[in-house]
C-alpha cells in the first residue's frame, strides 16, 4: 500500500522516556549511527541519555530538546534508507520538533540542529527563575472561554496567555505561575473543563520567553539554513513555507509565540489531503492530536520496533 501524499510530524517536548530508541538501536545501524553522531557533536553519550538516563538530565530541557531530534531524525534515516519517501507531501513538527523537521528536510544541518536546540533549551530556561513561570493544560469544551480568562486575568505584572493550541478540546496556558494558577482556579470554580499543572521548568512559548528569543536570534545568524526539498508548516503561524521562503525568524519567534498546532492539522489536511500522517520519532502524542482534530485520519507512528516495521511494511520496504 503506498502513501502518495504522506505528511511526517516530528514530536517536541513531552514525548520523551527512558529506554526510547532502544529496540531500534539494536536492530537498525543508520539509528546507532545517527545517534554516534548526536555524541559527538555535543560531547556527551546520546545513547545513555537516551537509554538510561543515568544522572536524570532527560527531563532537563537542555538534554530533553537534543534527544528527542536525534532520535526523530535517527528513524528518518532508518526509513529513508530502506523505503522511497518521494511520496511527502510536506513535514511539520511541534515546537521543538520543527528543527527535526527542517534536518529531514534538508535544510538545516545536524550537527548545527543539535547544537541549536542545546542552546536553546538553555536560553529557555535562563529567560525565567526556576519558580516563576508555570504551564497548565486545559482539556474541555470551552476553548474560547479559557482563552479570554487569560486576557481576563493578566495584569502588567502578571501574565498567562494560550501557547499551545493542540486540538480542539485541548489547549496550553503558560506564563508567570500566579496568573497561571488563578486561571486553572477559575476552570474549575466555573465547571469549564480540566486544569492540569504540567510539570515543566519554565513558561515556555509565553511572553516571558521574549529573553530567550532574542538569544536565539543572535545564535542563529551564524546558522546555515538551506532551501528545503519538502515543504513545512511553521508553528507561528500555520503557514507553507517552500525553496528558500522559510527564515530563521520563524524559529526565533517560536519562542515566545504560540504553536498554532490545531491550525497546521487543519491547514496541511486541508491542501495536502494526506493518505498517512507518519509521526517520526518518540511517542504517540501527535497521532493522537491528529486523531482528535481531523476526522477520519489515517496515522501511524515510530516509536518502537513494532511500529516501525509495520510502517516500512506499510510503505512498501
Amino acid at each position: 500500500m503506498s502513501h502518495s501524499r504522506l505528511v511526517l510530524l516530528f514530536p517536541g517536548q513531552g514525548s520523551q522516556s527512558v529506554g526510547m530508541g532502544r529496540e531500534l538501536s539494536e536492530n537498525f545501524s543508520e539509528f546507532r549511527q545517527t545517534l554516534a553522531e548526536a555524541s559527538d557533536a555535543l560531547g556527551y553519550s546520546m545513547e545513555q541519555l537516551c537509554f538510561e538516563d543515568p544522572n536524570k538530565q532527560l527531563g532537563l530541557t537542555e538534554y530533553t530538546q537534543p534527544a528527542l531530534l536525534a532520535s526523530s531524525v535517527a528513524v528518518h534515516r532508518v526509513l529513508s534508507s530502506r523505503v522511497n519517501l518521494s511520496g511527502v507531501a510536506c513535514v511539520a513538527g511541534h515546537s521543538l520538533g520543527e528543527y527535526s523537521a527542517l534536518v529531514c528536510a534538508g535544510a538545516l544541518n545536524f550537527a548545527d540542529a543539535l547544537k541549536a536546540v542545546r542552546f536553546r533549551g538553555q536560553a529557555m530556561q535562563r529567560a525565567v527563575p526556576v519558580g516563576v513561570g508555570a504551564m497548565a493544560a486545559y482539556i474541555g469544551t470551552q476553548v474560547e472561554k479559557v482563552v479570554s480568562l487569560c486576557k481576563e486575568i493578566s495584569t502588567q505584572k502578571s501574565s498567562v496567555e494560550p501557547v499551545n493550541f493542540n486540538s480542539r478540546s485541548q489547549i496550553v496556558i503558560s506564563g508567570h505561575k500566579e496568573a497561571v494558577d488563578a486561571v486553572v482556579a477559575r476552570i474549575s470554580a466555573e465547571k469549564l473543563g480540566r486544569g492540569l499543572p504540567l510539570p515543566v521548568s519554565a513558561p515556555f512559548h509565553s511572553a516571558l520567553m521574549q529573553p530567550a528569543a532574542q538569544e536565539m536570534q543572535d545564535y542563529l545568524e551564524k546558522v546555515v539554513l538551506t532551501a528545503l526539498k519538502k515543504p513545512i508548516y511553521a508553528n507561528v503561524d500555520a503557514r507553507k513555507y517552500s525553496g528558500s521562503e522559510y527564515s530563521r525568524m520563524h524559529l526565533v519567534k517560536q519562542v515566545a509565540s504560540a504553536v498554532l498546532w490545531t491550525q497546521t492539522l487543519d491547514a496541511v489536511s486541508a491542501a495536502e489531503q494526506p493518505t498517512l500522517w507518519l509521526e517520526v520519532g518518540a511517542g504517540t502524542v501527535l497521532q493522537g492530536l491528529c486523531k482528535k482534530t481531523l476526522d477520519n485520519a489515517a496515522t501511524a507512528g515510530t516509536q518502537d520496533l513494532e511500529a516501525v516495521k509495520a510502517v516500512l511494511n506499510a510503505l512498501g520496504a
